[in-house]
């Protein structure tokens, strides 16, 4: 797997043994839907794994991106793709569980990316906390990854549904804070 655009397109990236990473089409897609928000922009990759997408939004532009990541295996694996993207100055990196990094965030962000695993059921308590910590501003977005045969909400609190998209059995909803 690689980056696909931007100052590090073509960086080999380390995919975790275990773990379903983003497709690169799944990502040129995301973000040809997101591109405007991504210059400038600070994000979060929630559930990173490899990093693959809050990777790309730093080669795409973005200025810094928080990422995490539950597993302390896919959390060295991560920590290895970030440096080899020579990322470590704008990356900023936790080894928790997602409700305690959301609870750490203490600045506002442009972009979310949620790609939780899909059978664990966490959508809804992290639209919840997202909002509970007034994490964006308005005008930010989630980008939030999921089985297409399991659609989430039209809105969760400030969070409304502005565009929705269908890659094979994967749904890609962005969601922006009104």
């Amino acid at each position: 797997m690689k980056i696909t655009s931007g100052d590090y397109k073509y960086r080999k990236l380390e995919v975790p043994e275990g773990i379903r990473p983003t497709t690169e089409k799944v990502r040129e897609a995301v973000f040809s839907m997101v591109r405007e928000w991504i210059p400038g922009a600070v994000a979060l990759d929630l559930f990173a794994g490899s990093g693959a997408l809050g990777l790309e939004a730093l080669s795409r532009g973005a200025a810094r991106c928080y990422f995490n990541e539950g597993d302390r295996r896919n959390y060295r694996v991560l920590m290895g793709n970030i440096d080899n993207c020579k990322a470590m100055d704008e990356a900023v990196c936790s080894n928790s569980d997602f409700r305690q990094c959301l609870g750490r965030i203490n600045e506002k962000l442009d972009v979310i990316f949620l790609d939780p695993p899909y059978r664990e059921g966490y959508y809804d308590e992290a639209f919840d906390l997202i909002n509970e910590y007034e994490l964006l501003d308005e005008g930010g977005i989630v980008v939030a990854e999921h089985l297409y045969d399991n659609p989430l909400s039209e809105t969760y609190g400030r969070l409304t549904r502005i565009k929705e998209k269908k890659y094979g059995s994967i749904g890609v909803d962005v969601y922006i804070c009104e």
